[in-house]
């Protein structure tokens, strides 16, 4: 997996560290801070209990001082923010409270305590305005956790803490409703004015702004929401967490006798089908631009609840993937440009990379994301080569940033989908490598109506490069087998089922790989390469797998 190419994008330009230094000069004023005080007619109602959805076995981990996150943990005597104050990821989480949920799911006394503890702790150190723990996004998702519990935290306890969690709650929701919040976008956004929302919903003093929040929350999901119904950031895993945030919104206007806006309703309605389009055979997702697998069962249930029936896409060209569904064999395709930095700071440079999946078997996946904050496999994982896809002398398509993502470039990808008597082909191309190699990438996949005959033409037009490599990630419960001297592979699935991959132009050998389609796994797995030189005038390359052995 190349890390060339690659430049330090992420840090903050001058113009962002001036307007940095302004807000701090500001919202950290005393003058600022006695207009956000609470009014004495001021008060909190409670919450719907629905939104509280805390885990008791991570409330037990937190109680023994170990805090889990993206599937590490990060263990603690002390408080959470202290633990790894430069891994940038951890910070965001543990700022936005969430873990206060699961702690206070225990309903215990000690829970509480705890609980009372660690706020009193960060209001000693983040009472005031900080850069990123009052950034509107991580605000107002503490603001929601705060006001979920506030009930138990308060009651019985000491007048100090109860005063000072009144008067910070206060301090926060009001700056919060000030905010323009022209600095997020994508989810993050979202959360933001969601939060703005509950707070103009919840807080007495600031219902004559709820319905200001409502618009801007349906007019924000609906930019985001692409007209084939998926997101932005062309991350399936991110389309997943808008549909679960919306049908939250949409459960808490319902709580307050509120008619929910057809709008809203409607964005739902695009988004569900487009959910099933990125679904394998497993009922987990594809995984493009950052995502991971995510979990089917909470699939299931959100896609219930949108109670949308809309099926699954075939070609959902606004969001730029393409879809074949033949027998049980599903194949998931990227037939767009990588995500600009602005909607998806972890897009991948993977143009035309497919996945595979058989009944509920994954076999040819890309490599998948490490949530969090390392930026070594972030990077590696956003790499042209870590996609099943095509790769010209080891160099990406497009330039990374430093630590994943993309450098913003618009490359051209086009494609035709033609279809006839339940058979599918799909002939696309990309221009990546045009600027760097003067080659143009095109690929021709063709699937059987049985799902069991894939074909494959892979062709690089164009004098440059020297070598290339069609990279094959296989799932870590395929076994692989090279044989035909090179020219061939035995591909095996859990289940007994036999695929049979075949070369032309080309030979094949296998390396390691690695799948990080599950939150804190990494899992070695091989991937069969396709490789060869090129001499100036470019290459063609088929290959073709077919299923063999048993029932399919």
């Amino acid at each position: 997996m190349s890390l060339k190419n690659n430049e330090n994008k992420h840090e903050l330009s001058l113009k962002e560290r001036t307007l940095q230094k302004l807000r701090a000069f500001i919202y950290r004023s005393p003058l600022y801070i006695a207009t956000l005080r609470r009014p004495k007619s001021a008060n909190f109602l409670l919450l719907p209990s629905f939104l509280n959805q805390g885990d008791e076995g991570k409330g037990r981990l937190i109680m023994a001082g170990e805090f889990p996150f993206a599937g590490r943990m990060y263990k603690t005597d002390d408080d959470p923010w202290t633990v790894s104050p430069d891994d940038t990821a951890w910070q965001r989480d543990i700022q936005r409270f969430d873990w206060l949920n699961h702690l206070m799911s225990l309903e215990d006394s000690n829970a509480v305590v705890k609980a009372r503890h660690l706020i009193s702790s960060w209001l000693d150190l983040y009472g005031v305005w900080t850069p990123l723990a009052w950034r509107g996004d991580i605000l107002g998702q503490r603001i929601v956790s705060w006001a979920l519990h506030a009930e138990e935290l308060t009651n019985f306890a000491n007048e100090t803490f109860v005063n000072s969690f009144k008067e910070s709650f206060f301090i926060q929701s009001s700056h919060l409703t000030r905010l323009n919040l022209r600095n997020l976008s994508g989810m993050s956004l979202l959360y933001a004015v969601r939060a703005q929302l509950y707070v103009g919903l919840y807080l007495t003093g600031f219902e004559k702004r709820y319905q200001k929040f409502l618009d801007r929350f349906i007019l924000e999901l609906d930019q985001q929401i692409l007209p084939d119904g998926g997101h932005v950031s062309r991350c399936p895993m991110t389309l997943v967490d808008v549909l679960k945030l919306s049908l939250e919104v949409i459960d808490v206007l319902k709580d307050k006798k509120i008619e929910v806006p057809a709008k809203l309703l409607g964005c739902v309605d695009r988004i569900a089908p487009m959910v099933r389009t990125l679904r394998h055979g497993d009922g987990g997702l594809g995984l493009f631009h950052g995502g991971q697998e995510s979990t089917s069962d909470e699939i299931d249930v959100l896609l219930e609840h949108s109670n949308n029936q809309g099926h699954a896409l075939h070609d959902a060209r606004h969001s730029g993937f393409q879809r074949i569904e033949a027998g049980r064999t599903i194949i998931l395709m990227d037939v767009a440009s990588p995500p600009d930095t602005n909607v998806n700071t972890q897009g991948h440079a993977a143009p035309l990379s497919m996945e595979m999946s058989c009944g509920e078997e994954r076999l040819l996946v890309n490599c998948g994301a490490v949530i969090g904050s390392d930026a070594n496999w972030q990077e590696a994982l956003a790499a042209t080569a870590a996609h099943n896809t095509l790769t010209v002398d080891e160099k990406n398509c497009t330039q990374l940033l430093s630590g994943g993502g993309v450098i913003s470039k618009e490359i051209s990808v086009d494609y035709k989908r033609f279809e006839e008597n339940g058979q599918t082909l799909i002939d696309a191309k990309h221009d990546g490598y045009k600027d760097s190699l003067g080659l143009l990438y095109q690929r021709s996949i063709y699937m059987n109506k049985t799902g069991d005959d894939l074909r494959v033409e892979d062709k690089l037009v164009g004098s440059g490069g020297d070598t290339y490599a069609i990279s094959l990630h296989l799932h870590p419960d395929v076994d692989a087998s090279i044989v035909q001297d090179g020219k061939a592979a035995l591909l095996k699935l859990q289940s007994g089922t036999g695929w049979h991959l075949k070369v032309k132009g080309a030979s094949l050998k296998i390396k390691e790989s690695i799948y990080a389609g599950k939150e804190g796994e990494l899992r070695h797995t091989d991937q069969i390469i396709i490789y060869g030189p090129l001499r100036g005038e470019g290459m063609s390359v088929k290959w073709r797998l077919s299923r063999i052995g048993s029932a399919y």
